[in-house]
């Protein structure tokens, strides 16, 4: 057997209906934290007859109904259904078994199997023993793990029961125990009742006996009586037989005068009948006529009640008309309302494009000044590499200058020499010049190095300023030379002349100089555009901030505009929500409006039946009328003749009574006797309560006159006053208590017997359920310590019952070593660590009684990498044995699938299915699927199972 699919429809964030569709193996259940996943657990073990709010993480059961959210409105019933395919471990005759439970906002609740309606304990009963169920351990979440691994061993009782298949067992022996109680009560209280009943018994056995004697006694009173009486009768009826005798001559005198009395009689009685037929008839017309004018009346009524409620009903459809041509109205106004900001939008949208050109434009004149400010920086480079290099020619002409200062200083010491001039006055001005020119060399070389550090900084002003200083400083030094030259030139004489000739050195000097000046003043032009140059690249910048400045600005407009759009649109989507909502309601109301018409028509059906009811009855009741009128007239004539009749019937009396005086006086004796004979029946049955003629004809019971028969009745009476009370019903009372004697012994044996029978079936419930525990719990202790030693790579694992001598309540400690420590309470453990012993325990308890399908609700979260590829192997072991479905979020977990559903809430509060399929390793379909299952799952390539995820393919199998 093996889990199919689920389906939900409005429980907690199922807000639609979720069909999730399983395989055999294992399913990972994936999804961020939030979206529903643990409320598939929560689905399995309410549709499995969970009653518990807490266990379903909810204060009531109602709040596990979806309940809205700022877009959806709440729903106001849950369903979830499970789909098993069953292959005999459910005792139902049925390939596939489907469990519905469904639960109404109003609190009703209901349960169905293979769509029959049953109870909840039909349902858990369904499962006992299978490992399945809403305290089984086919659902393992962490609450189950802490229950599990608490520090009250009584609390790891129900997996080992569950696993032993004691479950049902327990359950009847709890029945057994239960009727055992009621048979004890009931035991109690027969035998308290019957306590009571045997006091009664025979006390009421001592009074039947003298009832019987009494009543012997009273027979044989009574039957000496019955002689008295029935001599004193005879005697009686012989003096009676002469006076009938005399008296028939006068009887048939009287007989024959009333015979004519008869005739007349029998006239008058014909009359009479015919009258009080007449009479009963007239009684029956008034009666009748008096329904008639009830019905009447009623009719007239309910016509009257009828025609307030059409009136009613007129005035409500009046109404709801009003409403309508309001909603009309209304529906028109907010259809205006989106229309007239649909226009605004679109008029807001046409504003957002002429900014967007508007912004192309200016972003095209920022783009501009940009090139143009590139096109005046490469100027500026241009320029300043010219300045570097006419620096350069500079530099290359004071070092021409410096030679020809040297040659020019060889040949004035040579001219001079020849023409006596003075050394001293020589070297003396020899001495200033050489001065000036080392001054002017280091000036040179200074300049040169302060001109290259500032040509390589950044900035075109500061390489300006450098320049500027360096030819400053270079002016200076020329000047200083130049003064040198003089001061040389006025010491030396006029021979001197041939060193000025074009050809001469100083001439060669002078075209050095111009060429330094010439150097000079192209510098300076350039510095002059330079400094126009930047001039213009700050004109450009002042621009482009400018227009950068009102970039933003529209931008920021254009966000406005944006804000302005959205809200305009989501004001015509509301305009346009609420006019449909508007609608809705007028349709109800259009359709309110057809029923209160239809049930106008009906009222008016009914009015036209009742007005033809009545108008029957109205001509009903003037025929009665006239019916009732005839019979008083008829019975008026049929007095009057009756008064004539009794008149001769009168004549004819008076005559008889005089026959009959003369016959009375002859019966006057005879009705004397008749008297005593009549006393003696009398007095007879006041006494006994039965008549003396029944006893005219038998035999006397005792032989004598009168006289013997009272004496003989003094000597009973005596006998009878000895006797005292006597309790009359005694003999009748005592069968009675009796019969209920002997029925509550017969019971309270039966109930003995039935006591000793549960006692026996108890007590070889608790020894099959300890037989089948015990086997139980040395198998799963015997595989937790190999599971456990798997798990953990070695070390320890027991199982103790804390009280051996009493197996079926004891309950179980675990104690365990992980490797490199001691034997430990579980108490002790870290989280992973106990994690892992919860799984341990889980799998021995697999190898037992595998469920046929587990839910394991992020047991893994504890677990390290290392421990969670061992936990993943266990499972692929098993799933052979049942079907997993693993909620987690570890990597390894879901690697190790063989199918994916994902639970995702892409909208805000309500939750979806994906399923995820797996491709195997070996590029083929990795699925296992059932054959005809009709789902459609996309591909997807699965990396190392061990070392990436997945890749993954979504399939939204939302319904």
């Amino acid at each position: 057997m093996f889990l199919k699919s689920i389906d939900l429809f409005g429980f907690k964030s199922f807000a639609e209906k979720s069909h999730i569709q399983f395989t055999d193996g294992i399913s990972a259940l994936i999804g961020p934290n939030g979206c529903g996943k643990s409320n598939v657990v929560d689905a399995v073990k309410w549709v499995l007859g969970e009653q518990a709010t807490k266990s379903l993480r909810a204060e009531r059961m109602e709040d596990i109904i979806f309940n809205g959210t700022d877009t959806r409105k709440p729903l106001n019933v849950a369903e979830v259904t499970l789909t098993l395919e069953n292959d005999g471990v459910l005792p139902l005759d049925f390939p596939e078994i489907t469990i519905r439970r469904r639960l109404f906002r109003s609190g009703e609740s209901e349960y169905f199997v293979n769509g029959a309606p049953v109870k909840l304990r039909d349902v858990r009963e369904l499962f006992y023993d299978t490992g399945i169920g809403k305290t089984a351990y086919s659902i393992m979440e962490q609450g189950k793990i802490d229950q599990i691994l608490s520090t009250r061993p009584e609390d790891r009782r129900a997996l080992f029961e569950e696993a032993a298949g004691i479950t049902r067992y327990k359950m009847r022996g709890r029945e057994a125990d239960r009727k055992l109680e009621r048979t004890e009560a009931n035991m109690h209280e027969v035998d308290s009742v019957l306590t009571e009943v045997r006091r009664s018994y025979d006390t009421l056995k001592r009074q039947a006996e003298k009832t019987t004697s009494y009543r012997a006694l009273r027979e044989e009173q009574f039957n000496l009586e019955v002689d008295l009486q029935v001599a004193r009768l005879l005697q009686y009826r012989e003096q009676e037989e002469q006076f009938q005798e005399r008296s028939g001559t006068a009887r048939q005198e009287r007989d024959n005068l009333k015979q004519a009395i008869d005739g007349l009689n029998e006239k008058l009685e014909s009359e009479l009948s015919r009258v009080n037929s007449m009479e009963s008839r007239l009684v029956e017309v008034q009666k009748r006529l008096y329904g008639l004018e009830l019905e009447k009346s009623s009719r007239t009524e309910r016509i009257a009640l009828i025609r307030n409620q059409q009136a009613q009903l007129e005035d409500q459809i009046e109404a709801e008309r009003g409403r309508l041509k309001g909603l009309s109205r209304k529906a028109e106004e907010q259809e205006q309302a989106a229309a007239t900001a649909e226009r605004s939008e679109e008029e807001t949208r046409l504003q957002i494009s002429e900014v967007d050109k508007t912004v192309a434009t200016v972003q095209d004149r920022i783009a501009r000044s940009q090139e143009r400010q590139k096109e005046a920086r490469e100027q500026i480079r241009q320029a300043e590499q010219t300045i570097t290099a006419n620096e350069r020619s500079v530099t290359e002409c004071q070092k021409e200058l410096r030679a020809v200062t040297d040659e020019l200083v060889g040949a004035l010491d040579t001219k001079l020499k020849e023409s006596g001039y003075s050394s001293a006055e020589r070297a003396r001005h020899e001495e200033t010049l050489k001065a000036a020119l080392d001054q002017m060399e280091i000036t040179l070389r200074g300049r040169r190095e302060a001109l290259q550090d500032h040509l390589r900084l950044g900035g075109v002003e500061e390489r300006r300023a450098a320049a500027e200083q360096a030819f400053s400083a270079l002016e200076e030094a020329l000047g200083a030379l130049s003064e040198a030259v003089e001061r040389y030139q006025g010491a030396i004489p006029r021979f001197l002349d041939d060193f000025l000739a074009p050809e001469g050195t100083m001439t060669r000097k002078r075209s050095l100089d111009d060429n330094v000046e010439k150097l000079q003043e192209a510098n300076r032009g350039l510095r002059e555009k330079i400094r126009d140059l930047n001039e213009e690249i700050q004109a450009l910048q002042q621009t482009i901030d400018t227009e950068r400045e009102n970039l933003e600005q529209m931008k920021l407009n254009r966000v406005q505009l944006e804000n302005r759009a959205g809200a305009l649109l989501e004001a015509a989507r509301r305009h346009r929500r609420e006019m449909e909502e508007t609608r809705r309601h007028q349709k109800e109301l259009e359709t309110r409006i057809e029923g209160d018409q239809r049930r106008a028509r009906e009222l008016e059906g009914q009015t036209v039946a009742l007005q033809k009811e009545h108008d029957d009855l109205a001509r009903q009741e003037q025929e009665l009328r006239q019916e009732l009128k005839r019979l008083e007239q008829d019975i008026a004539g049929n007095n009057k003749s009756l008064q004539a009749e009794e008149e001769k019937l009168r004549r004819s009396m008076q005559a008889l009574a005089q026959a009959q005086s003369k016959l009375e006086g002859l019966q006057v004796k005879l009705a004397e006797k008749r008297t005593e004979v009549r006393g003696l029946y009398d007095s007879f049955s006041e006494r006994h309560g039965r008549d003396l003629r029944e006893f005219e004809g038998r035999q006397p019971s005792f032989e004598g006159d009168q006289k013997q028969l009272r004496d003989e009745m003094t000597r009973v009476r005596g006998e009878l006053k000895e006797l005292g009370s006597v309790n009359l019903m005694a003999v009748e009372e005592f069968a009675e208590v009796s019969d209920r004697y002997e029925f509550l012994s017969g019971q309270l044996a039966d109930l003995r017997t039935a006591r000793d029978d549960l006692v026996r079936v108890t007590a070889e419930i608790r020894r099959e359920s300890q037989q089948l525990f015990v086997e139980t719990y040395n198998r799963v202790r015997k595989n937790f310590h190999t599971i456990f030693r798997r798990l953990f790579g070695g070390g320890r694992a027991e199982l103790r019952l804390i009280d051996p001598d009493n197996v079926l309540d004891s309950g179980i400690d675990i104690l365990v070593q992980p490797p490199g420590k001691k034997l430990e309470s579980i108490t002790l453990l870290s989280g992973g660590e106990r994690s892992l012993t919860a799984v341990a325990l889980l799998f021995a308890t697999f190898m037992v009684r595998p469920a046929p399908f587990t839910l394991l609700d992020e047991i893994d979260a504890a677990l390290d990498e290392h421990n969670v590829g061992r936990f993943v192997n266990m499972l692929h072991e098993f799933s052979e044995q049942s079907q997993f479905i693993v909620i987690t979020h570890n990597k390894k977990t879901v690697a190790g699938a063989n199918t994916l559903l994902g639970v995702t809430m892409q909208e805000s509060g309500v939750s979806q299915i994906v399923a995820l399929r797996i491709d195997g390793q070996d590029g083929k379909q990795g699925q296992k699927g059932k054959p005809g299952q009709d789902e459609t799952d996309d591909r997807a390539q699965a990396g190392d199972q061990n070392d990436q995820e997945p890749q993954l393919a979504l399939d939204d199998t939302k319904e």
